[in-house]
């Protein structure tokens, strides 16, 4: 099903991913195959240097589910009651799989007791935290860098 599928980790992701891996005796058979897939043929990159279209943990990503209306959610690591519908976890199918796609990747999903696999697609990502935090340092640097208060040529 996702078999040579691209993905991108952080090495934050990669960490837990594989602590989830370890435990794996808890989770459904597709997801331990789908977790093993991901740690097996990832790019693992440090979270400065995540591009910032790929989903990492905490980001904020509109997608799609079989051509149907696009859905909005946060990847969470864990499920977080007070959010019910904002947020998947990665210990659902769709969270997991989303985790280290890039916007506009599709993967195939497999369903219980049917033959037709479900078709995610990633639309757009409107939050990754990796990028909202290079930016914000980005602009604290600015805001920081040293300006000329007074040119002593003119005196």
């Amino acid at each position: 099903m996702w078999t040579n599928h691209k993905c991108t980790l952080t090495t934050k992701d990669t960490t837990i991913l594989q602590t989830m891996y370890d435990r794996r005796h808890a989770l459904p058979d597709t997801i331990g195959d789908l977790l093993k897939h991901k740690l097996d043929s990832a790019t693992v990159v440090f979270s400065d240097d995540i591009s910032a279209n790929v989903v990492t943990l905490n980001t904020r990503v509109s997608y799609r589910i079989a051509g149907r209306q696009p859905q909005t959610a946060i990847i969470t690591q864990n499920r977080m009651d007070g959010m019910v519908g904002q947020c998947l976890s990665l210990d659902t199918m769709r969270g997991l799989a989303m985790l280290g796609l890039t916007e506009t990747a599709e993967i195939c999903l497999p369903r219980p007791h049917d033959v037709t696999p479900d078709r995610l697609a990633v639309e757009t990502i409107l939050f990754q935290p990796e990028a909202a935090r290079r930016k914000r340092l980005q602009q604290e640097t600015i805001e920081h860098s040293l300006r000329l208060v007074h040119d002593a040529s003119l005196s």
